[in-house]
């Protein structure tokens, strides 16, 4: 129970800012030596944290990958960390579809009939490239299968595949340090080098290809 409220506490410092940094330094040992003795409920237990962290509206994405690394090292942090990511956009296109699709289907259905089929057939394409690049805000992307019906199990493993990059990098950083409190020194902007950048819009547009050369193919 003490190392699962330590590992909650770490979450809130992800969710909740720099003023609780300090308090997470001072537990950092007993947070470690928790993950060290029951690594499956450490690795569980985050996974819940960045999947409830995400689904709300708090900023905090950067500092769950920067834990996620400091605490599993920058392999298992960054899958644990895309795998509660692709947990979250999953509940958050669940829940919306429960209460947004008929009224957003009632009031704007006769326009998004056309391109339903496509964005439906080539979702998991579509999320993957955005997931890849980072510029692209997360509730823009979180949005689109609440809008179209593509299926969950795509909208997870596009999730989860178009984050693990980013997330490495994140992760290694958080590995590197001696404290999760040195994530207050960095921020986002600071990560996403023009070299980052130009490698995930690569990755992204390679994302798009095929749904691009499936249109093609179909016009011709």
């Amino acid at each position: 129970m003490v190392g699962l409220a330590l590992l909650a506490g770490a979450g809130a410092v992800a969710q909740f800012g720099p003023w609780l940094l300090g308090w997470t330094a001072d537990s950092q040992a007993a947070l470690r030596l928790w993950v060290e003795v029951w690594p499956l409920a450490a690795a569980v237990t985050y996974v819940l944290v960045v999947t409830v962290g995400k689904v709300t509206p708090f900023p905090g994405g950067f500092l769950l990958m920067f834990s996620g690394g400091f605490l599993f090292g920058p392999g298992l942090g960054s899958v644990l960390s895309a795998l509660g990511s692709a947990f979250s956009a999953v509940m958050i296109a669940a829940l919306g579809r429960r209460l947004f699709q008929e009224p957003i289907h009632r009031r704007w259905g006769a326009r998004l009939a056309s391109v339903t089929p496509g964005v439906t057939a080539n979702g998991f394409h579509f999320i993957l490239a955005a997931r890849l690049f980072p510029l692209v805000p997360a509730w823009a992307v979180n949005i689109v299968p609440v809008i179209f019906p593509i299926p969950l199990n795509r909208v997870l493993l596009a999730t989860f595949l178009g984050l693990l990059p980013l997330s490495f990098v994140v992760a290694t950083l958080g590995h590197q340090v001696s404290s999760i409190a040195a994530a207050g020194e960095f921020a986002l902007s600071d990560v996403l080098t023009p070299q980052l950048l130009l490698a995930l819009a690569t990755l992204a547009a390679l994302a798009l290809l095929a749904p691009l050369l499936r249109a093609r193919r179909a016009r011709s």
